[in-house]
């Protein structure tokens, strides 16, 4: 009796915290709606498309489709701004295409193992990525260890005012470890530790930065970013039961540090709670703090050549703090399948509304509101 109650909180906690699709969990359907819109004007709208078709016992193919389409308004002079010079006093815009496939084998004794391709393009970034992730589950299913590795090759792109197209290269090599604990019938612990190297062109093709020279007159200058940067993080994350109020209670924490001297540390908090049997609320909080880049200045002087003087515009660069609230809405359909066989694939499906409304002491804001359809088939 203790072991199927404790199998129910799991099941809950997991469902609750929206965990990942395996091969052993049968075919599954998702269609979500994304959209973006900061304080600058510039938005997102994404449509995704995702699968997991089990084809033998064990064995499962993933797929997943994305198309965004990207709207960035007009600028002049010195931004933060990823867009091309190119008929700058007219709104940008383009669209972005990502598709990720891959195959999960069960390989007995509790593990699994992943292999992933994707690719993504737009008018003037490419990015080309293989992903392996091994897992393996341990005393009774109480412990899991994931082991992931990931390369990806991308081609930088500026798009010029004549309206050709120079690439860059860049390359990223991600490795991380992650540990989940069950520490009892409601709680589980997990801690996880991520690394990534990024050699090539690490700036942006498009954004610029006042310089000054001896005499205090500006030029605007292009960004310039180091070659090469190493990136480290640990977390932890504890996600908690309450019997008592039918709700799940999750918290975490990252630190993260690199070799540009940057660090930061998150801290989030989430709960869902039922509020029906089929009716779950969630609310979630997020406060995240760092440090500037070593090369970070608020004012820049021409002390040395303009192609060796490293400078920055992102704002991801600098000293900020930042707070997110998030509300969503998630209604399971299970209750249509009880009485009729033919709907029975509605018993694991379910439609989440989410917002976020993300600040920061930058003056820079984001409104963010998503929309999935989830189906088991």
């Amino acid at each position: 009796m203790e072991k199927a109650i404790k199998l129910k909180i799991l099941i809950i906690l997991n469902f609750l915290y929206s965990g990942a699709l395996t091969a052993q969990d049968g075919d599954k359907i998702s269609y979500t709606t994304y959209y973006f819109n900061d304080s600058g004007n510039n938005s997102v709208i994404t449509t995704a498309f995702s699968l997991a078709k089990q084809i033998v016992r064990g064995t499962a193919i993933l797929l997943d489709i994305e198309l965004d389409k990207v709207s960035i308004p007009p600028v002049d002079g010195a931004s933060g701004a990823t867009r091309p010079t190119r008929r700058s006093d007219e709104t940008f815009e383009k669209n972005r295409g990502q598709i990720i496939i891959g195959i999960e084998q069960y390989l007995g004794l509790g593990s699994t193992l992943a292999l992933n391709a994707y690719r993504s393009q737009e008018l003037d970034y490419v990015s080309n990525s293989v992903i392996a992730t091994y897992s393996q589950d341990l005393f009774q299913n109480n412990t899991t260890l994931t082991f992931r590795a990931q390369y990806n090759d991308d081609k930088v792109g500026e798009l010029l005012d004549n309206g050709s197209l120079v690439n860059r290269k860049k390359t990223t090599y991600t490795g991380s470890a992650s540990l989940g604990q069950v520490l009892s019938a409601s709680t589980v612990l997990n801690l996880s530790y991520d690394y990534m190297q990024m050699e090539g062109f690490l700036s942006d093709p498009y954004r610029r930065v006042i310089v000054f020279n001896n005499n205090n007159v500006f030029e605007t200058l292009l960004e310039n970013h180091p070659d090469s940067r190493k990136r480290q993080s640990v977390s932890t994350r504890i996600s908690q039961f309450v019997g008592p109020v039918n709700a799940s209670l999750i918290g975490s924490y990252r630190y993260y540090f690199d070799d540009w001297d940057l660090t930061s540390h998150t801290t989030e908090f989430k709960f869902n709670k039922y509020v029906f049997d089929d009716l779950i609320l969630g609310f979630s909080y997020r406060y995240y703090t760092q440090s500037g880049a070593d090369f970070y200045s608020d004012r820049y002087e021409q002390s040395l050549t303009p192609d060796m003087q490293l400078r920055t515009a992102d704002y991801k660069l600098k000293p900020f703090q930042s707070n997110t609230f998030g509300f969503n809405i998630r209604l399971l359909f299970r209750e249509f399948s009880k009485n009729n066989p033919k709907w029975d694939f509605l018993n694991k499906s379910s439609f989440e509304i989410m917002y976020l409304r993300y600040t920061n002491d930058l003056d820079f804001s984001a409104n963010i509101l998503q929309g999935s359809l989830n189906f088991a088939l």
